[in-house]
């Protein structure tokens, strides 16, 4: 896919504080030599070459591990707002796009295949979730008829909400996959 096909941006959530973690910025935890934030970029460039990152807490570390990349660094300044902050203010840099596939930093089990899986199903107007649990959940790709209910998200509630109440095609996702790293006993259980 070329740079600037307006079909499908990739929007990584990349801006929380982590708090849970203590001393640790999420975003900059080794997997296999590799921070999460790299991590989820490179997947995020195979998918689409549209990829955009919301920055936050520790931004100009987070910067540093990224900027070689082909990517549109964002920095949202009210991060400690919560995700649906950052949802907004990502939204409000991809509006053009058909398409927006919301991903977070902190998810690296996630194959790539996932996120294939998820555009390969792609249809105007149509929402596309992961499902774990029997809920939907991010991953997921959003069409721009979402957008403004996306725009509106300003605290700390994410997308499920949105997810839940409209029809979306929905792809299991192996719960060995949708592990979140949010604590240090997730560090310690998961990272190591």
């Amino acid at each position: 896919m070329e740079k600037f096909n307006k079909k499908l941006a990739i929007l990584i959530l990349a801006a929380g504080k982590s708090s849970r973690l203590k001393d640790d910025t999420k975003q900059l935890l080794k997997y296999k030599d590799k921070t999460l934030i790299e991590i989820a970029v490179q997947k995020a460039l195979k998918v689409s070459k549209n990829v955009f990152v919301v920055l936050g807490y520790d931004k100009q570390r987070c910067e540093n591990k990224i900027k070689k990349y082909n990517i549109n660094i964002l920095y949202n300044k009210n991060y400690d707002k919560g995700i649906g902050s950052s949802i907004s203010f990502g939204i409000n840099n991809t509006k053009d796009f058909e398409h927006t596939m919301i991903m977070l930093v902190d998810q690296p089990f996630i194959p790539l295949s996932h996120f294939e899986s998820l555009r390969y199903f792609i249809k105007e107007g149509q929402l596309i979730a992961s499902k774990y649990d029997n809920e939907p959940c991010v991953p997921a790709i959003f069409p721009k008829s979402l957008y403004t209910d996306l725009l509106k998200l300003k605290e700390d509630k994410g997308a499920k909400s949105i997810l839940k109440v409209n029809n979306h095609i929905s792809l299991n996702l192996n719960k060995d996959y949708a592990i979140d790293i949010d604590t240090k006993e997730d560090k310690n259980r998961f990272l190591n």
